[in-house]
This record gives structure tokens, sequence and C-alpha cells, in this order.
């Protein structure tokens, strides 16, 4: 059976990821296209006052500020941040949290600037697929920087992203073990038992919720996928198109700046071009089936973005940069 990490401290992860240990060397960030990738930019705005530069929307778009061969260049030298994101290309530095690994032993070039808890901890689908970090990426930068801001309103739209409060819910001894052995923040372990209520729906409905779902883009989703006391659902304020949706982004990056007492940058009013890609999945028979090795099929696919979210598929963008 192969033996597991668990993840290095946090002042390691802060001198060996070049972001963190030199901040200057990044003059910009892309983030995703939802709340915890809104609230991860916005953190790390407050650290290190990087501007958004990109939103990457649905795996689909890139959309970006300036002439698009100028941003390319700078994208590919490595000096933009990916925020909530796994990119696959070895010089582009990224954050992200799902499993991207096929094999904990696989070695993926691409990944080389990539900080992922399930990489660190050598999860991939074939090893230990059950026990994947089961947070938004969100809570992993604050345990890295050691964030315990005494902020109630700040800790419910955290465990509100990528809905980490109904994983805690439904998948209770995953969530306490990232967060009691391997993400030891006392701000989310003080939190722990309180997940479990049915008064930490309606004190998330009454600060954040009910504010929140006055832009069009909280709304609540369709999924059945909800919190068990009061069947909370979505509110992951997905967007497609930062232009076309601007003014309802501009009022929720206040409101979440008013929530969490995070000083950002104003979010850009507007993005000059866009990149698009090929958004493709794959069984894992007909991946196995292909008889290449994981890092060639990635090579000769041309991935630029992909994700194990389910055990017997793979999710994959195509997009040339």
């Amino acid at each position: 059976m192969p033996a597991y990490s668990n993840i290095p401290q946090a002042s390691i992860i802060r001198e060996r990821f070049l972001p963190f240990a030199n901040p200057s060397c990044i003059r910009g960030i892309i983030i995703g296209n939802d709340m915890d990738s809104l609230l991860s930019g916005l953190y790390l705005q407050h650290l290190f006052s990087w501007p958004i530069v990109g939103v990457y929307c649905n795996y689909t778009t890139l959309w970006h500020i300036g002439e698009t061969a100028s941003f390319l260049n700078d994208l590919k030298s490595g000096c933009y941040l990916a925020v909530d994101l796994d990119i696959h290309h070895a010089l582009i530095p990224s954050v992200g949290h799902h499993i991207i690994h096929f094999n904990s032993s696989d070695l993926i070039p691409g990944h080389q600037r990539t900080l992922n808890p399930n990489s660190l901890r050598g999860f991939a689908i074939n090893q230990r697929f059950g026990s994947k970090y089961p947070l938004a990426t969100i809570h992993f930068l604050r345990w890295i920087f050691g964030d315990n801001t005494k902020n109630i309103d700040s800790e419910l739209l955290c465990w509100l992203a990528d809905s980490a409060f109904i994983n805690a819910q439904q998948y209770k001894l995953n969530v306490e073990d990232w967060v009691l052995n391997q993400l030891p923040l006392p701000a989310f372990k003080d939190m722990l038992p309180r997940l479990q209520t049915e008064n930490f729906d309606l004190l998330l409905r009454s600060n954040v919720l009910d504010l929140l779902q006055a832009n069009p883009l909280c709304k609540p989703g369709k999924s059945q996928y909800k919190s068990q006391h009061t069947g909370i659902v979505g509110f992951q304020c997905q967007f497609e198109n930062p232009n076309a949706q601007n003014k309802d982004l501009q009022h929720l990056w206040s409101l979440l700046n008013a929530f969490t007492g995070w000083k950002g940058l104003p979010f850009p009013t507007y993005f000059d071009n866009f990149i698009t890609g090929s958004r493709s999945e794959i069984s894992i028979p007909d991946l196995v089936g292909t008889g290449l090795p994981f890092n060639t099929w990635l090579q000769q696919k041309q991935v630029f973005s992909y994700a194990f979210i389910f055990k017997h598929r793979l999710n994959y963008t195509t997009l040339v940069v």
C-alpha cells in the first residue's frame, strides 16, 4: 500500500512556492468564475495588491486585459498567477484543489508550478480519491498565511464557497481529517462543530445570503446537493461574461469587500479580448485504452486545464497558448 504524505508546514509552502516567496515576480492574477475564485482573488489582492488581469470562464473562455499577443507572452513567461485553477503549463504558476493525477507516481511537467493540496499528499484517482480535498481554495490560502481573523461574515462566506459547509455535513469525517490534521487553523477548528447545526444554516442565510441574493449572480442552484437542515443550495455566484455582467460583478465585489474586510483592488470594468478553447471529457476506460502515459496524452491533446472531478472520467480543456 502506498505511503501518503501530510501537507508540508505552511512556512515551507510559503518558502518554496515562488509567487509567495517572491511576490514581486507576479504582475497579475487570473481567476475562475465563481465565489471561491472571487474570494481567493480578493484575499491575495489584500495580501499582495496583484491586479486581476484575466478571468477563465466555464473552462472554455479566457477573458483578459490588453492585446492578446502581449497577454499571452506575459502569461507564458510565468508572471501571472492562476488562482483557484489547475493550469497545465510548465511555466504558469497556479493554485488549485482538484485531483490532477491519474497515479500518484505520475510526473507531469505541466504542473511543476502548480500548488495543489491533493498533489501534496500524493492523492490521485487511483490513490485515496475518496479522501480528496473537500474544502475551497480560500481555505487553503488562509491556512498558508495563518489568517485567524475573527470575522463571522468572512467565515460564513469561506464555508459557502464551493459548498464547503455542505461537504462538512455530508462528508464529516473527511472534512474533520483535513481541518484537524492537515490545515489546523484555529479559525477552521472552531467552526467544525457549528457547521453541523441548523443555526449555522440560519446564520448563513441571515448574515450573507439574504444580502447576496439581491445580486442576479447569486441565486440558489438546482442541484440536489443541499444542506441537511434547511436545504440551502448553490449561491456560487457563477458568471459567464465579465463584460456583459460587469455591473453585477462590481456590486458583488463591493459586497465581498464589505463582508470580509479584505482590501482588494477595483474589479476590472472591461476585458479587452478573450481566447476560446474546447471543453471535453473522456472516460477513464477510454483514457486507459489510448495506451499512452498520462503526461504524453496531455501533451498530445494540448490540454490547458483539466480535473478528475469524478473517479470515472476526466474533464479537460484544449486551448493553445
